[in-house]
């Protein structure tokens, strides 16, 4: 196999058409491993469109069919276009069909695997600083919160079963019980959290967070006795570490091979939960229920990209974060 060069190879009768240089470099040295050689040259062609929205890297340029036209069909103009240079592989007009059949066993063989070289997730896994606001804000409402407006917003059972005060299950996550209650859920909600806004956006990630661990009080309103009473963020820092497990779908999105991955993240995901959720002091009820319903809105805000309405998810989470308190403000003195 000879190296791409700018010396164009002279023209043979037919040759196979290539993508990308690494798809040409691949398919050559799987064509001299059976002994056939072949010259790769490039050539430039027509501007194609470009989305650079997606979310995902196209397996086309892995898969698709060996060509034997000059070129391909003309894409036409668009507003958003790249011109991608084309690759061709000359053989001998002799060894054409035997040099046919070897690269199409050879997409065939590494149909499974080729998906890592390209399948790349929207974003890089990097925290954001967006968590610090949201550690400030719990450890004020610890230090400063009137006793009153404090008894108002922690989740009582009673309260919520009988007198319909739904807004506790979004005010009790902001309620600590003492400093170590705190620094806890402090500690580690600033990583699930900080990662979990640098995966969906600030935004997104904040509010359906916070919508999970809301709900994961539900269960314990239900099961628990009347005079029971439970406070804390942990509900919220599990939902975020669920958020970035149920992410790991859009690898499915890629490929229909990727299940590996996805398997391993929720895996990874579980042993997390289970070494930082499970604590027979702690409400491990509100901890599971945050975890699995981060993991669900994770997987649908992954899968339906949620995070393109970034500024709705956000104003949407100003008013569960805010509302809730005016209601507890209202009813603190009934």
């Amino acid at each position: 196999m000879t190296p791409p060069s700018s010396d164009t190879a002279p023209p043979l009768l037919a040759a196979l058409t290539a993508w990308s240089e690494r798809q040409a470099m691949d398919w050559g040295l799987a064509l001299i491993s059976q002994g056939i050689p072949a010259v790769i040259d490039r050539e430039e062609a027509s501007v194609v469109p470009f989305d650079g929205a997606s979310e995902r890297a196209s397996e086309e340029s892995i898969y698709r069919a060996v060509d034997q036209e000059p070129h391909p069909p003309n894409p036409g103009p668009s507003s958003q276009s790249v011109r991608r240079d084309r690759w061709r592989l000359r053989v001998e007009p002799d060894e054409l069909e035997r040099a046919r059949a070897v690269v199409l066993e050879y997409r065939r063989e590494n149909r499974r695997f080729a998906w890592h070289r390209t399948a790349v997730a929207a974003r890089p896994l990097s925290w954001n600083p967006a968590a610090v606001p949201w550690v400030l804000v719990l450890c004020a409402i610890h230090a400063l919160l009137p006793m009153a407006l404090r008894s108002a917003g922690w989740v009582e059972v009673s309260s919520v079963r009988q007198q319909g005060q739904w807004w506790r299950l979004f005010t009790g996550t902001w309620l600590h019980a003492d400093v170590a209650h705190l620094a806890s859920n402090v500690g580690t909600g600033a990583l699930t959290l900080g990662f979990a806004m640098g995966r969906y956006g600030p935004g997104t990630a904040l509010c359906l967070s916070l919508v999970a661990g809301a709900a994961a009080n539900i269960p314990g309103v239900l099961l628990r006795d009347p005079t029971a009473r439970a406070l804390g963020a942990s509900g919220v820092v599990m939902a975020a570490l669920g958020l970035l497990v149920g992410h790991a779908v859009v690898w499915w999105r890629i490929s229909r091979y990727a299940s590996k991955p996805v398997w391993i993240s929720l895996g990874a995901g579980v042993f997390l939960f289970l070494t930082l959720g499970i604590n027979p002091v702690s409400d491990v009820l509100a901890h599971a229920g945050g975890f699995f319903g981060g993991i669900l809105l994770g997987a649908l805000a992954a899968w339906f990209r949620w995070g393109r309405f970034e500024k709705l998810w956000a104003l949407a989470y100003a008013v569960l974060a805010v509302g809730p308190w005016l209601c507890a403000w209202v009813a603190r003195g009934r």
